[in-house]
C-alpha cells in the first residue's frame, strides 16, 4: 500500500494529501515525519528531507506535492477532470507561490532568531517581498478563483483552499491579509469534503 509522508501543517503535504484522497487512490497509509529535522525514515526515501513524499509498495518515492497530484490522477480510482487545463495549472501556480513565500517567512524567522513568532525578518527586504508575494497571490486567487467547487477538485481549488488556509493557520489576525470573498466561500462550500476537513492543519 503506498505511504505518504507528511507533517501535520505543511501546505504542500496537504496538497498532496489532499489530492490523493480527492483521487480515491486505494489502501493510502499517512506516516507523520519531521521533516525541521533529520528525521531517519524520510531521509531513506527523500534525501531532500523534503514533505510530502509518497512511498509505493515496490519502494520507489515520489516527492513534490504537484508530482503526486499527477500520480494521483493516474492512478486513482476517481481522478480529477481537468487538472491539465492552463487555467487550472496557472491557478495552482499562483497558490503554490502563496504557501512558499509563507514558509519561506517562517523559514526566515527560524534563521535569523530561531524562533517563528519573532517577526524581525519580516521587516527585511526579502521578509517584505515574501510578505507581498502572499498579498498579492492571495488577492489574485480571490479575484480569480470560482466561488463553488465542481463534482470533483481539481487542482486549482485544492491549491487555492490550502494557501488561505495555512497564511490564516501561520499568520493569524494578521491585518495585511486581504479580504478574499469568494475564495472563503470557496473555502466553506468544500469544508466537508473528505479531502480537506480530513487534512486540516494543526500546531
Amino acid at each position: 500500500m503506498p505511504t505518504l509522508l507528511k507533517n501535520n501543517t505543511s501546505p504542500f503535504a496537504r496538497i498532496a494529501h489532499a489530492a490523493l484522497i480527492d483521487a480515491a487512490v486505494p489502501d493510502l497509509t499517512v506516516q507523520i515525519a519531521d521533516q525541521w529535522n533529520d528525521d531517519p525514515a524520510l531521509l531513506a526515501v527523500n534525501s531532500a528531507g523534503r514533505v510530502p513524499c509518497l512511498v509505493l509498495d515496490d519502494g520507489t518515492a515520489i516527492a513534490e506535492c504537484l508530482l503526486i497530484a499527477r500520480y494521483a490522477d493516474n492512478v486513482g480510482e476517481a481522478p480529477a477532470p481537468g487538472n491539465d487545463a492552463p487555467r487550472v495549472l496557472s491557478i495552482a501556480g499562483l497558490a503554490l507561490g502563496v504557501c512558499d513565500a509563507a514558509v519561506q517567512t517562517l523559514v526566515g524567522r527560524k534563521i535569523v532568531s530561531g524562533d517563528f513568532a519573532d517577526t524581525a525578518f519580516d521587516a527585511s527586504p526579502i521578509g517584505r517581498k515574501r510578505r507581498r508575494t502572499m498579498v498579492d497571490g492571495l488577492a489574485e486567487l480571490g479575484a480569480r478563483i470560482d466561488g463553488a467547487p465542481g463534482e470533483r477538485l481539481d487542482l486549482a481549488t485544492i491549491a487555492a483552499v490550502t494557501a488561505l488556509d495555512y497564511v490564516a493557520l501561520r499568520f493569524p489576525d494578521a491585518d495585511w491579509v486581504p479580504d478574499t470573498p469568494r475564495l472563503k466561500a470557496l473555502r466553506a462550500a468544500t469544508a466537508g469534503r473528505p479531502a480537506f476537513c480530513d487534512t486540516r492543519p494543526f500546531l
